[in-house]
């Protein structure tokens, strides 16, 4: 035990060691990064303990049909954005000299307003989130050493204040690829135990596909349900994989490019890592059902007890690890853009010193604080954020690098603030899986199982769309509808 304990105090500590030499000297830009970094960062980023262990316990339950998700977050989530979207951001960013994206859209659309209102929805939604995300590291690292919940809780929350602080944007995106390596080699000792039990990939999905169907796979575990279970699946892939457009985490990773050269040589390196992490992970929960049977209802177990089945000791120490630096990697951006958006876009700092330490202490403390609690409020908004910020900020977004400025400012603002607003409405009276908790109503049959991402962005949409053309009718010189 006092090995394992070394091996975790050396990994805080090296992760301390990173951020401090790779430091940048603006704490919100990141300065000069190899494509090799900036691909790790963005998959550690875009990939949390939520979605290795929690998607992965679906896996379980689903089958196969999930690995339509790690199919989206690979083509949509990652080929489509360095393809279409991460350079023209990055030619915006350069051009506005912007730090956020919430500043980057401000600036564009020149709109102050939108920068406070951007700023405050992310820094609030994302403090939250990265609560639940410590929340989830702090009881694995209880559970493998000889400490409390609270006690290691405390302990990863500086870890990754210190780091934040520290190493600022160039700093995060170094400890992200560490963290990023890490991954990689737990989730492949998981995936090469699990292949060895079956007996190989192929005898694997043939015995998987011989199992009876399910209610959550009722076309069996090798093919996607249908009814709102398939429907589920879909969603859920397009939240994962359309949604993270627009997060401001993984935007802010695209200011890191200097050319479209570096961006074509990013994709295919940051499109394998997350290939092996997330595929890997999916296609090992999956299969897991021939190793744990038919019995387990709680999928939040099934990786945890699939790892302590499968490894040796040293292995669950190194999947540990893995699942934690998917925590901590992702908790990093999050309290990186969290304390950039109230440092700068909510209270209007120039962050530099003592004003950027500040707001991360802030955000830190405020996070910390929110996983020590648990309500349902606090619930709905982790598993709600990133919704909730791509129907504000996806519309405007897109609009942006692909046509420009010239639907307007009130086009832009309007359809923010109105696709964040519809999202929250779905929520709590559309959405049947939230919203018979919330208010006691839901849209009737296969409606109510369309995901609030849907209505959301439709309704930022069609509000862009209305302001858009009323703002090109008064240029044109026509009274305004």
């Amino acid at each position: 035990m006092v090995g394992f304990a070394l091996l975790w105090i050396g990994y805080a500590f090296f992760l301390l060691f990173i951020a401090r030499r790779t430091k940048s000297s603006d704490a919100l830009l990141p300065g000069r990064v190899g494509a090799a970094v900036q691909a790790l960062a963005y998959v550690a980023t875009y990939i949390s303990a939520v979605a290795l262990v929690g998607f992965g316990g679906l896996c379980y339950m689903f089958g196969m049909q999930m690995l339509l998700v790690a199919a989206g977050n690979v083509w949509l989530g990652t080929w489509f954005v360095y393809k279409y979207l991460a350079w023209p951001t990055r030619l915006w960013q350069r051009k506005l000299n912007s730090r956020t994206p919430a500043e980057l859209l401000s600036k564009a659309y020149e709109v102050p307003q939108m920068q406070v209102f951007l700023g405050l929805i992310s820094s609030l939604l994302l403090v939250v989130y990265g609560s639940a995300v410590f929340k989830g590291a702090a009881v694995l690292v209880a559970g493998v050493l000889p400490i409390s919940v609270n006690a290691a809780l405390l302990i990863l929350v500086c870890v990754v204040g210190v780091s934040v602080v520290m190493g600022g944007l160039r700093g995060v995106l170094y400890t992200e690829a560490v963290q990023g390596l890490v991954m990689i080699v737990g989730v492949g000792a998981l995936l090469f135990a699990i292949l060895k039990a079956v007996g190989g990939p192929v005898a694997g999905m043939r015995a998987l596909a011989a199992l009876p169907a399910t209610p959550a796979a009722n076309k069996g575990f090798m093919a996607l349900s249908s009814g709102p279970v398939g429907l589920n699946v879909i969603f859920l892939s397009l939240v994962t994989s359309v949604g993270i457009w627009a997060q401001p985490q993984l935007i802010q990773r695209h200011f890191a490019l200097r050319s479209t050269a570096e961006a074509s040589k990013t994709a295919p390196l940051a499109m394998l890592v997350l290939s092996v992490v997330v595929g890997g992970a999916y296609f090992a929960s999956a299969l897991s059902r021939l190793i744990l049977g038919p019995g387990i209802t709680n999928p939040d177990v099934v990786m945890p007890t699939l790892v302590h089945q499968l490894l040796p000791a040293l292995g669950q120490h190194v999947f540990a690890l893995a699942i934690v630096s998917a925590s901590l990697s992702t908790a990093s951006a999050l309290l990186h853009i969290a304390s950039g958006s109230l440092g700068r876009d909510v209270l209007g700092k120039h962050l530099e010193g003592w004003s950027w330490r500040l707001a991360v202490i802030l955000c830190t403390a405020a996070s910390g604080a929110f996983a020590l609690k648990t309500s349902s409020l606090i619930a709905f908004i982790c598993s709600t954020s990133w919704t909730l910020i791509a129907c504000a900020i996806l519309v405007p977004y897109l609009a942006l690098l692909i046509q420009g400025t010239k639907a307007g400012g009130r086009a832009a603002f309007a359809s923010s603030v109105c696709g964040f607003t519809g999202a929250v409405l779905w929520f709590a009276f559309g959405y049947a899986s939230t919203s018979l908790n919330i208010s006691g109503f839901a849209a009737p049959g296969i409606i109510g199982a369309m995901h609030p991402i849907l209505p959301g962005t439709l309704v930022s949409f069609a509000i862009f769309m209305l302001l858009a053309k009323n703002e090109e009718t008064v240029r044109n010189g026509s009274p305004a509808v």
